[in-house]
C-alpha cells in the first residue's frame, strides 16, 4: 500500500479510535498500541489496512491482515480480534467502509450472472485478501476526499460503489455475491441473521427460521453453523452479551438494566453466561473496559 493513504489517515485521525469521515458510512481507524485478543461485535464492512496489522478470529479460523490487505464481512459477527502491530511512531491505520446490503445488491445486480468462472458455492461469512490495484486506487481517492467535506458527501458514495464493484469482481467476489443473490444458501443464512439481530430480545425460533429459509430444521442448522462457526442460539447469545457490554460501557447502564434490555429475564442467568463468555463478572468487566480507550473507541 503506497504511503499516501497512511499519511492522509494519520492527519485525519489524530487520536485512537473510529473516526467518522464526511463520506457516509466510511470511517478512519487509528490505534497507537497493539492490544490483547478481545471479544467484539464486528460490523458488516470492508476494512482496508493502510499501516500496521490486525487479527480477526471467527471459530477456529484466524485472519491476519497487514498493510495492503483487507477483510470483508456481509453480516455482523461476534469475533475475537486485536490490533497486532502498532506503535505511537507507526500506528495502525485503516479505512472502514460499511457494506450496506442494498448497495451491494444493486452493484451485484448490474454485474449479472457472470462470476468470471469462479466457484459458485461459499460457506464463509468473513473474507480476507490482498488489495488489488483498482481497490488501492479507489482507497487513495477516497482518502483525498477527507479534507473536502462537500465533495466527499457527493463523490465519496460513488467511490464506495466502485470499491464494492472491485470487491465483487475480485478473487472472493463470486462467494461474496451469494449473500445478496436471492435463492442461494448464503442469502438465506444472511436473511436469518438479519431476523435474529432485528428481534434480539425474542427467543430464537429455529423452526420458523428454517421454514423461512426453505430448509428442514436440521439442514438449516447445519448450514448456519458451517457458515457462522456457531449455532443460531449461540449467535444470538453472543450478540446479546456484546450489546449488554456496550450498554454498560458506553451508556453506563447497570448490569441488571443491560440484561433486561437485550432480552434476559433473569439477571442471574445473564451474569452466569456473561462470566462464561468474558471470564469476568459484568460489573467488573464494565469498570475495567471504561478505562480501556481502544475498547471504548470501538476497535475493529
Amino acid at each position: 500500500m503506497p504511503p499516501e493513504l497512511a499519511l492522509t489517515l494519520a492527519r485525519f485521525a489524530r487520536t485512537d479510535g473510529l473516526h467518522p469521515t464526511p463520506v457516509p458510512g466510511v470511517h478512519g481507524v487509528r490505534y497507537a498500541h497493539a492490544d490483547r485478543r478481545t471479544k467484539r461485535h464486528w460490523r458488516a464492512c470492508l476494512a482496508i489496512v493502510a499501516q500496521g496489522c490486525k487479527e480477526v478470529g471467527l471459530g477456529r479460523q484466524t485472519y491476519r491482515c497487514a498493510e495492503g490487505g483487507y477483510t470483508a464481512a456481509l453480516v455482523p459477527l461476534p469475533v475475537v480480534s486485536r490490533i497486532a502491530v502498532a506503535t505511537p511512531e507507526r500506528p495502525f491505520l485503516g479505512l472502514l467502509i460499511d457494506l450496506d446490503p442494498l448497495i451491494v445488491g444493486d452493484v451485484a445486480a448490474q454485474l449479472g450472472g457472470d462470476d468470471g468462472g469462479r466457484a459458485a458455492s461459499a460457506s464463509r461469512v468473513l473474507f480476507s485478501g490482498v488489495v488489488t490495484d483498482h481497490m488501492r486506487d479507489g482507497a487513495m481517492r477516497l482518502g483525498r476526499l477527507l479534507t473536502t467535506p462537500e465533495r466527499a458527501r457527493v463523490v465519496g458514495p460513488l467511490i464506495v460503489r466502485e470499491l464494492i464493484y472491485d470487491l465483487l469482481t475480485g478473487p472472493d467476489g463470486a462467494a461474496i455475491r451469494q449473500f445478496v443473490s436471492a435463492g442461494t444458501t448464503m442469502h438465506r443464512i444472511a436473511t436469518a441473521v438479519f431476523a435474529i439481530r432485528t428481534n434480539l430480545r425474542d427467543a430464537v425460533d429455529v423452526a420458523a427460521l428454517a421454514t423461512t429459509a426453505g430448509m428442514s430444521r436440521s439442514a438449516f442448522f447445519q448450514h448456519f453453523r458451517a457458515a457462522m462457526a456457531m449455532s443460531p442460539l449461540q449467535y444470538q447469545k453472543r450478540l446479546r452479551l456484546l450489546e449488554a457490554r456496550r450498554l454498560m460501557v458506553d451508556e453506563e447502564e447497570t448490569a441488571e438494566g443491560a440484561s433486561f434490555q437485550v432480552g434476559y429475564r433473569s439477571a442471574s442467568q445473564f451474569s452466569r453466561e456473561y462470566l462464561r463468555l468474558f471470564g469476568v463478572s459484568p460489573r467488573r468487566d464494565a469498570v475495567n473496559l471504561r478505562r480501556t480507550a481502544s475498547y471504548r473507541a470501538g476497535a475493529p
